[in-house]
């Protein structure tokens, strides 16, 4: 370890990274930029789905606070800072962004926990315990709602870990909040989706795009918030859904409950 960064970390891509340079960053390197250069040779409309998975953060954020009157929101796997996710209401009173990657919680310190009521945590997904006592989640009211942001993040966690998260975010949260999950689907571009698969993997990066049947079962203990069939980040709340020619978001969207609890 050197200065808090995994030996190699430089030499090697990084999601996030990889994902910065697709949304015109330039907090990445050329390991992240090759890796990137092949996944948009196999799949064109890579960039435009990271720009509109992006944008969705702040339209949850929105119905976070105007709908469900949640104040306090964790942001798991936050991701580098773009204008998107630096993007707070008001409203949101307490804020904790949430990454495993050293170089995301760096600027994150910086950056994105720069407001006041916002807080940054390196914690790994693996270790659910430990995420949930570190000090800035301790600090959040556990008897009101809490709004948790879980985007982008699913996909590139193994089933078995998927479900320890779920089902230890659901155990904690209290009554009344409120879970945002995308997740990157197979249900459309089916063959992209395998090739994008083949080239994580051959930079020994797993990514699980999962099917809107498998996603429902990883959720299937939490309670749907949003009747009907399942809706792309693109089509989220829009009147009427985007012909799929113009939906690049390849990702669906969902909300989610806990439950009621028991005092």
């Amino acid at each position: 370890m050197t200065s808090g960064f995994p030996d190699g970390y430089f030499a090697r891509p990084t999601v996030a990274r990889v994902q910065d340079h697709l949304d015109r960053g330039t907090d990445n390197y050329p390991p992240d930029r090759d890796l990137a250069r092949d996944l948009v040779e196999a799949a064109p409309w890579l960039p435009g789905s990271v720009r509109v998975n992006r944008a969705h953060g702040p339209r949850v954020l929105r119905c976070f606070t105007r709908e469900y009157s949640i104040d306090q929101v964790i942001d798991l796997g936050c991701g580098l800072p773009h204008h998107d996710n630096r993007y707070v209401p008001d409203e949101v009173r307490h804020m904790v962004y949430v990454d495993s990657d050293p170089g995301v919680e760096a600027h994150a310190r910086m950056v994105l926990a720069e407001r006041h009521g916002t807080e940054s945590l390196r914690a790994d997904l693996e270790d659910m315990p430990a995420l949930l006592g570190a000090g800035p989640l301790m600090q959040l009211d556990c008897g009101r709602p809490i709004g948790v942001l879980l985007h982008d993040v699913l996909p590139w966690l193994v089933d078995e870990t998927a479900h320890t998260v779920l089902a230890a975010l659901k155990s904690w949260l209290p009554a009344g909040s409120v879970l945002s999950v995308t997740h990157a689907t197979t249900d459309m571009a089916p063959e992209a989706m395998t090739a994008l698969t083949r080239l994580y993997a051959g930079a020994d990066i797993g990514f699980r795009p999962r099917s809107g049947q498998q996603i429902r079962a990883l959720l299937t203990s939490w309670v749907p918030l949003e009747a009907g069939e399942l809706r792309t980040t693109a089509s989220w709340r829009r009147p009427t859904p985007l012909h799929p020619r113009f939906d690049h978001s390849h990702a669906y969207a969902i909300l989610a409950s806990p439950g009621d609890r028991t005092s």
